[in-house]
């Protein structure tokens, strides 16, 4: 599978009367995308701002991020299962303006949970360097639920979902951002691209390189436009680990599917440009080979670990790797699969390496909900207890109020990272490091 990245460097997004490219300036025709984002008939309104770094804005209640995309000329490969049918992505060229985020923002509404719903992040020097929205240009899609899901009074199901209206609402915000995206992007038609990334894996083993298979735990994403089972979160059985082409992940196949806490949501933007991904990918033929992909969720019981982790170890093994990468999704289950698998192929004599967020509200904590001996070589992405001060702001995008402070939104107030928006995720897309003196 070979797949072409063509990349179009975008430093400004303006609105006009018709979505092209100027240079670096992507030219968004706001009314044609309006109309076409209103006849979804879950919105009463879409609003579309725009947020450039340095504004002093900031922007809440997220719920997901998109990058720019689109397959030119052949739609039917755009976001599969959503706005195409759910044929394989990952071969052919694929349109990016990079530099460029479309943002969806949406107060939560009656029936919804809200147990891990804050998501901002600000365009200010000062939040720069937490959040990488920050550094980019933002289209901000404001949007208005229908009347009948903002009066709807049914409460939610459990902690993790809301009312079925109110999942379908966000699956339905999340497609707003996917449409906008493809939008954008189709300013690329005959536009001559600054940069053209080819990927594609080895077709043969070297071995005088160490080879490398990443072990990819998800956070109940959409794959192929159907949620990924994953422990009790969603209810039923995991899905038993599966290979997977990498190529697949960044060509669209993979979207956000649930509301996560916002630092480490795994946000559909995140996983078009997964860095663990693109650096094997930088990587293969230099220092080391890239071999693959393994995706896993995680079981909820003894049982199902077991046969999960089992499972995913000989998956990996069957790549024959030299060594294993494996990130760790977030919360409690999650990281004691996690473990187990590192433990198991540390005992198949194939060193691994975790990366994790910590969790760890004062010193005396290990920051780890889970820890086994064999895990010892961890990669931290920060840790989501640690607090900040935000600054007041002149305006802010995407309601009135947070949802677990009383402070202004506009500011100032202390928060944790827990809720800035993908600032300590689990793949190392962040700007946060620690050192040691």
């Amino acid at each position: 599978m070979t797949l072409e990245l063509a990349y179009f460097d975008i430093e400004e997004i303006v609105f006009g009367d018709r979505t092209h490219l100027e240079g670096r300036t992507l030219v968004v025709d706001h009314d044609t995308l309006r109309s076409q984002l209103l006849e979804d008939e879950h919105f009463d309104d879409v609003t579309l701002h725009l947020a450039h770094p340095g504004d002093d804005t900031r922007i809440i209640n997220a719920v997901d991020a998109v990058e720019p995309r689109c397959r030119l000329g052949k739609g039917e490969h755009n976001f599969p299962g959503f706005l195409s049918p759910p044929r394989t992505v990952g071969v052919g060229r694929t349109a990016v303006m990079r530099g460029a985020a479309v943002v969806e923002v949406s107060a939560p509404v009656p029936g919804e949970s809200t147990y891990w719903r804050e998501a901002f992040f600000d365009m200010t020097e000062s939040g720069a360097g937490y959040s990488p929205f920050s550094n980019l240009a933002n289209l901000v899609l404001e949007i208005t639920p229908s009347k009948s899901i903002r009066e709807d009074s049914r409460p939610p199901l459990n902690v993790f979902e809301g009312t079925p209206e109110a999942v379908a609402l966000n699956r339905a915000i999340r497609m707003a951002g996917m449409k906008a995206s493809v939008f954008m992007a189709s300013a690329a038609e005959g536009a001559t691209p600054d940069e053209v990334n080819v990927l594609e894996l080895p077709k043969t083993r070297n071995p005088d390189l160490p080879g490398v298979v990443y072990l990819y735990q998800l956070a109940i994403p959409y794959l192929y436009g159907e949620i990924v089972p994953g422990g009790g979160a969603i209810g039923g059985p995991a899905h038993l680990p599966t290979p997977i082409h990498p190529n697949e992940i960044l060509d669209g196949a993979l979207v956000c599917g649930w509301n996560a806490i916002a630092c480490m949501r795994e946000l559909t933007y995140i996983a078009q440009n997964h860095p663990i991904i693109n650096d094997l990918y930088e990587r293969d033929g230099k220092d080391l080979q890239f071999l693959g992909v393994v995706i896993f969720a995680n079981g909820d019981t003894p049982d199902a670990k077991e046969r999960l982790t089992g499972h995913a170890t000989t998956l990996a093994k069957l790549f024959n790797p030299d060594g294993a990468i494996i990130n760790y999704a977030g919360g409690g289950h999650p990281c004691v699969d996690t473990m187990m698998i590192c433990q198991k192929l540390e005992s198949a004599a194939i060193p691994t390496t975790v990366m994790s967020m910590e969790m760890a509200p004062d010193p005396s904590d290990s920051g780890f909900v889970h820890f086994v001996r064999e895990a010892d070589a961890i990669v931290s992405t920060g840790n989501y207890e640690e607090s900040l001060d935000f600054p007041r702001v002149e305006s802010v995008i995407g309601g009135t109020e947070l949802l677990n402070s009383k402070s202004d939104p506009a500011g100032p107030f202390s928060y944790p990272l827990s809720g800035l928006l993908a600032s300590t995720n689990q793949f190392g897309y962040t700007n946060v490091t620690a050192r040691s003196h």
